[in-house]
């Protein structure tokens, strides 16, 4: 059975890591997926976004338990993403406690 995938795009001014952070946590709580990648794209229209990719779960163990970080050489992370904070592209890291 093929994952079922949600994306979303988070606005270029997103305030801070943390709010993304709280963004995405709320985020996988409430459609009942993991967190799958955090990319920075443009749209068609010109618009920079913070697209996230989530995958449908079967439960919610695990969800809303991420921590995301400025990329430093050496995470170990679940995964790396870009992500658009204050519209300036950044490089971070997305764990899972």
């Amino acid at each position: 059975m093929p994952e079922t995938l949600f994306t979303i795009g988070f606005h270029s001014s997103m305030s801070s890591i943390k709010a993304l952070e709280f963004t995405c946590n709320e985020n996988e709580i409430n459609l009942n997926a993991k967190l799958k990648s955090l990319d920075t794209v443009q749209k068609p229209g010109g618009q920079k976004v913070t697209e996230a990719v989530f995958v449908k779960q079967q439960g919610h163990a695990g969800l809303g338990q991420l921590t995301i970080k400025k990329t430093v050489a050496g995470d170990n992370a679940t995964f790396t993403g870009r992500a658009f904070i204050l519209t300036q592209p950044v490089n971070v890291s997305v764990f899972r406690s």
